[in-house]
This record gives C-alpha cells, sequence and structure tokens, in this order.
C-alpha cells in the first residue's frame, strides 16, 4: 500500500519546512551546548533560587545533561517540533481535500490506502530524521564545547522520548487532518489538543497547587526532568507509541471510509 511516487512528492512539498524546523532546532542545541560554563550554571541556579515554586519548571540544572535537559528538552525541542507536526499534518490530507488536490489524485490509480498509510510513513520518517539529526549534532556538539561532559546514555533518552512524544502529537494531528475535509477545522483542532497539552504541563510544573494539570497531559509522559532523577520511563514511551500508532491507523481507516466533497 506505500506509493513510492507519492512519497517523494510529499517530501518535496515539505522538506523546506523539515528543514527550517531542524536549523532552528540545531541552532538551539548548539548554543546550549556552547554557553554551559560553571559562570552560566551559577547564575542559572541564582536565578532559580529566587523564583520559589516556579523554580520547579527548570529541575535540576547541575550538570551538562541536566542543562540540556531542562534548557532544551524542557521546552524547545517540543515546541518547535509540535509546530511541525501541526503544518505538515494539516498539508498531508485535509489541505489537499480543501483545496482539490485530492480529488485530482483520487482520479489517478492511486487508492486512499496509499495516499493515507504513504503519507503517514512520511510524517513519522521525517519526524525520526530529524531526531536522528539531533541526536548526532548534540553529541559532535558537546565533543566540541563539552569533551567527555555528556551523559550519552541519557542524552539518547532524552531524544527517543522527545521523538515518541512528538509522534503522539503528529499521530493526533494527522488524525484531525483525516477527519475535517477543511484546513480551518483541521487545524483548529490539530492545534488547539497539542497546545493544551503543553500549557496545562507548564501549569502543573509551575505550582504544587495546579500540580493536578499533569493528568490532562500528554507532554506529562515526557519528563526530561524525572529522567535526570533515574525516575522509570519505559512505560511512558510505550503509551506515547501506542497513542501516536492508534491515532494514525485511525485517521487512516476514517479516511478511506468517509465521504469526501469530490
Amino acid at each position: 500500500m506505500f506509493s513510492r511516487p507519492l512519497f517523494m512528492r510529499t517530501v518535496k512539498s515539505n522538506y523546506k519546512v523539515l528543514l527550517i524546523i531542524t536549523a532552528v532546532l540545531s541552532f538551539y542545541l548548539i548554543m546550549i551546548c556552547a554557553v554551559f560554563t560553571p559562570k552560566a550554571l551559577g547564575e542559572m541556579m541564582n536565578f532559580m533560587e529566587n523564583m520559589g515554586e516556579m523554580s520547579n519548571m527548570f529541575g535540576s540544572m547541575n550538570s551538562v545533561i541536566g542543562f540540556i535537559g531542562q534548557g532544551y528538552y524542557g521546552m524547545i525541542a517540543v515546541m518547535f517540533p509540535m509546530i511541525y507536526c501541526i503544518v505538515v499534518g494539516n498539508k498531508l490530507i485535509a489541505a489537499q481535500v480543501d483545496k482539490g488536490s485530492m480529488a485530482y489524485l483520487l482520479s489517478t490509480p492511486t487508492k486512499r490506502n496509499q495516499i493515507t498509510i504513504t503519507n503517514g510513513i512520511y510524517s513519522a520518517l521525517s519526524i525520526a530524521a530529524m531526531f536522528a539529526f539531533i541526536t548526532a549534532l548534540g553529541i559532535g556538539a558537546c565533543s566540541i564545547f563539552q569533551p567527555d561532559e555528556l551523559d550519552i546514555g541519557k542524552f539518547l533518552i532524552f531524544n527517543l522520548g522527545a521523538f515518541l512524544l512528538m509522534f503522539a502529537i503528529s499521530g493526533i494531528c494527522y488524525l484531525s487532518s483525516c477527519i475535517f475535509n477543511q484546513s480551518r477545522y483541521s487545524i483548529a483542532f490539530g492545534t488547539g489538543i497539542p497546545l493544551a497539552f503543553f500549557l496545562f504541563k507548564m501549569l502543573a510544573e509551575s505550582s504544587e497547587e495546579l500540580s493536578f494539570f499533569k493528568y490532562l497531559s500528554l507532554n506529562t509522559l515526557f519528563d526530561p526532568n524525572g529522567i535526570l532523577m533515574g525516575e522509570s520511563f519505559a512505560l511512558k514511551f510505550c503509551i506515547l507509541a501506542a497513542v501516536g500508532l492508534v491515532c494514525y491507523i485511525i485517521g487512516i481507516r476514517v479516511f478511506r471510509e468517509k465521504d469526501l466533497p469530490l
């Protein structure tokens, strides 16, 4: 059910967005690897002491991996890939239906399952490629700026967790794209749900009184600070993988069976 020509067409249509987001992630990661110094750490610790309960959002920033975990994977490596998932998720299905290009595509021998499965594979593989590059870049940057200081094992876990969170988010965006025929609705739901997850986690980490918000967010299942503290993450990662896979499967079935305004 995989179509190589369609896959290459999808790559051509979305590679600029992928390159831009990856470039932004790369820039921030290199900057964070470069600025981790004892002086910078001391200033950060003084800043956190003055924040009271808000300092919970920054976790343990007392090492290179702690600095990267909280300063990068706590927000940057979630926020920008989430934007990618939202934009590309809508373009893969809903935008094509909305613009009428889906009607042309389905007038060819290409079947609905070929379209959804191929585009779903592109979505997952592009996110995997993004984090594979970031993993290699981070290890390389730390070997230059912070030789022998990076805990590579935890760094790999961070990237796996961030990828699985984005896989789940992309599944939600893809499902939204398959359900709705108009981009405005696809983007509304595909943006609203991931953004709510993001904000709920921030609220949960800002105060003990708001900690109940963590139960309303998928983002809670990727906790860099918890990983730094040695907490178990295997079940959380499995849940993220399952959510993403289920959303993609449901999206494929919904699009296959629904009526299209062709």
